[in-house]
Order: structure tokens, then C-alpha cells, then sequence
């Protein structure tokens, strides 16, 4: 499959037809205009390299930008500026088309996945040998079919062969092989952690999704290497691998949100939003404070996500003095939403203007009716900064 979810053409003809579709654009282009035109008939060209290889295209189109550059240099002498910022230009637009098709890829295979028929249990072979061969079939449809009979019988002995689908040019079959590994549970880890560090980012993070789906505690320690994963994708899987984990990897979460790099504490405020906890809520918390915008953002979203167990942390952190860190307290109360709004109500009567302040904040943020009256209230707070967090929030009440 291409980078899209959609049919590919062999290997081999895909080197050919760029081949001989690079050969007639400049033949195209140098009948229409010596040196100018043919440069515009090497786009269709790296579309279709991005659409097959996704930002792996930046290779086909470096040897597109020298054979233009040399082109030039062969009719009009040494090129000029325009035309080697052509060339780089081939470069740039393969990268950016390869990189949209292979998120483009990645959305349909994890949403809509290529259905080429669910197997039947019935028509399924009993002989474990001859459906562990069909995974080597030419036809697609056999090795899906194939798959999905040796995870629903649990054939163990069939870890290995599924695992090498994880790599099949079809993403449906790579899906499928997938979820049947994930049938499989713990016999399956061994080899799934193993692609985790494979050079193919499909591979990678499907693994990591059937690592998800056995819940196995032995899977911890890759799946914590993974979370520096270079691909976002992959480390986004991973996290959720993790997080579906749970208990086993809380304490490994809670050491790289204070001590990894940024990606891994990324990953790590992810998955603790999952898991929950009052120590990955204390963690949390402290990550409010990182350096790292985006690790404060996600640990903002991950208190949300623990809902009414964060909630006497979150209004506790609202005494602080540090205005990013209250407004992604009160980010997070929002996104607790309605089971927080009498907390919420009950902290407009707190000794600490800043908690009143947030609070008052954290309503408007979840909009609730039933906030009203007591924000009416608020507007005769002694503090002009409390009486203007309610008259926002009743806006933004008023709004919903």
C-alpha cells in the first residue's frame, strides 16, 4: 500500500514508471522550450515518488534537482539563482507531499484499516502449517485471512510469521496482523518489542498498538525507550500503549516526567493521564512547571483526563503565584467539566484570592448553568481580579 491506504504498484514498476516519466518530461520539456519547460514536468514526477514513498521522496527528488541543475548547465551555461532555487524547490515540495500522504496513510489504517473480508471461523483451515505458509501468499486476501484465523485460535506458533507482516506492502494485511498478534498476548511481546526498533515507522507503531492491546508488564521497559521515539506517531502509540498498561508502568512514567528528555516527558504526562493515581496527579502537577510548553499542555490535558481525583490537587495548585501554571490549572479544571463545578462553587468562598480567582476562571471554562448564581455572587468579591474572572466566566456561561 501507498503512504494514502491505496493500491501500489510492484517495486520494481514504480522505478520504472518514474524512470521513464522523468525521461519524458524533459523530452516533453525541451520540444516545448529548450531549457525552461521541462523543469515543470518533473511536479508529476514527485507527486507520484511522494505518494509511494512517502518523505522517503526527498531521494528521487535530489537526483530530479542535479539533473535539472546539469540540464541547465548543458543549454544556457552555469545556472543561475532561479534555477537552482527550482531545484531546491523539487526537494522541499517532495518532502512536504511525502510527509501529508504518509499522515494521510496513518489516519486511515488507524481508523478505517482495509477491510478485505473479516475471516470466517468456519472457512478457517484446522491445520496451523498451512495457514502459517498462506502468510507468505502473493494474494493479499490470503494473508489476511490467514491472520486473522491464527489470532482467533491462538496459535502461538504463528508469532514469529505474523510478527514479519507488520512490514506487508498492504496496510490492511499489516493491520490485521496486528490485531491477531494482540490476540496472541504475552508469547507475542518478545518479538513485538523488537519492532519497536525497526526502521519502518509502520512497524513501529503497530507494534506498539498490540503491545497496547496484551496489556503485558514484560513490555514496559521497550516501550519506555520507544516514548524518544524520532517519529510522533509512534511515540503517541506507545504512550497509549502504556497508559493501557497501567499500574506497572506508573512509576517508570512518573521518574521520566521529571528526569527524561522532552519527548520522553511528552509521552510520559500522556500516558499518566491514563493511568491516574494521587502520585501521577502529584507528578502531573510538578509538570505544570516544565520548560516545555508542550509538556505542559499535555500534563494540563492529562489532570483533565484523571477528572474528579485531581480535583482537590488542581484547586490546591490555584495558590500559586505563577500565572502559567494557574492557567493551566484551570485549563484542566475545564476539561474535568461538570462533576467539578461544586468544588469549583465552593472555592469562590476560599481565604486565597488566587483560588477564587481560578475558580471563578474554571467555571467559565466549563459553562455550566448552574454556576450562575453563585458567579452573580462573586461579583462583589473584595478583589477586582475575582469580580473579573466571574464576569468573564458568566459570558462565557451566558455563550453556551
Amino acid at each position: 500500500m501507498s503512504p494514502a491506504g491505496l493500491p501500489d504498484t510492484p517495486a520494481w514498476g514504480r522505478l520504472a514508471i518514474i524512470v521513464l516519466a522523468t525521461a519524458l518530461s524533459v523530452l516533453l520539456g525541451l520540444l516545448i522550450d529548450a531549457g525552461v519547460a521541462y523543469i515543470h514536468f518533473f511536479y508529476p514526477v514527485i507527486v507520484l515518488a511522494a505518494f509511494w514513498y512517502g518523505r522517503r521522496a526527498v531521494y528521487p527528488a535530489i537526483l530530479l534537482a542535479l539533473l535539472s541543475v546539469a540540464i541547465e548547465y548543458t543549454l544556457s551555461g552555469p545556472p543561475g539563482a532561479g534555477a537552482l532555487v527550482g531545484a531546491g524547490v523539487f526537494i522541499l515540495v517532495a518532502y512536504l507531499l511525502g510527509y501529508l500522504f504518509e499522515v494521510a496513510g496513518r489516519r486511515r489504517a488507524d481508523g478505517l484499516h482495509l477491510r478485505v473480508g473479516e475471516p470466517d471461523a468456519a472457512a478457517c483451515d484446522r491445520s496451523t502449517r498451512r495457514l502459517i505458509a498462506r502468510l507468505s501468499s502473493r494474494d493479499p486476501e490470503k494473508r489476511y485471512q490467514a491472520a486473522g484465523c491464527l489470532g482467533d485460535a491462538g496459535e502461538t506458533a504463528a508469532v514469529g510469521p505474523l510478527a514479519a507482516l507488520l512490514s506487508d506492502p498492504e496496510s490492511g494485511v499489516r493491520w490485521k496482523a496486528t490485531e491477531a498478534l494482540g490476540k496472541l498476548g504475552s508469547p507475542a511481546v518478545g518479538p513485538l518489542t523488537e519492532s519497536l526498533r525497526a526502521g519502518n515507522v509502520d512497524v513501529r507503531w503497530m507494534a506498539a498498538v498490540a503491545l497496547g492491546d496484551i496489556g503485558d508488564p514484560a513490555a514496559v521497559p521497550a516501550l519506555m525507550e520507544a516514548l524518544d521515539d524520532e517519529d510522533a506517531y509512534v511515540r503517541s502509540r506507545v504512550a497509549l500503549a502504556l497508559g493501557a498498561i497501567g499500574e506497572p508502568a506508573r512509576e517508570r512514567l512518573i521518574a521520566a516526567l521529571s528526569a527524561g528528555d522532552t519527548r520522553v516527558r511528552r509521552g510520559a504526562a500522556l500516558a499518566l493521564g491514563s493511568i491516574g493515581g494521587e502520585r501521577a496527579v502529584t507528578a502531573l502537577i510538578g509538570a505544570l512547571r516544565d520548560p516545555d510548553g508542550e509538556v505542559r499542555q499535555r500534563a494540563s490535558g492529562a489532570l483533565g483526563d484523571i477528572g474528579d481525583p485531581a480535583v482537590p490537587v488542581l484547586l490546591a495548585a490555584l495558590r500559586t503565584d505563577e500565572r502559567e501554571v494557574r492557567e493551566a490549572v484551570v485549563a484542566a479544571l475545564g476539561r474535568v467539566g461538570r462533576s467539578a463545578v461544586e468544588p469549583l462553587i465552593a472555592a469562590l468562598g476560599a481565604d486565597d484570592r488566587r483560588v477564587r480567582t481560578g475558580a471563578a476562571a474554571a467555571l467559565g471554562e466549563i459553562g455550566d448553568p448552574g454556576s450562575v448564581d453563585a458567579l452573580i455572587s462573586a461579583l462583589n468579591d473584595e478583589e477586582e481580579a475575582v469580580r473579573e474572572a466571574a464576569r468573564e466566566a458568566l459570558g462565557a456561561v451566558r455563550k453556551t
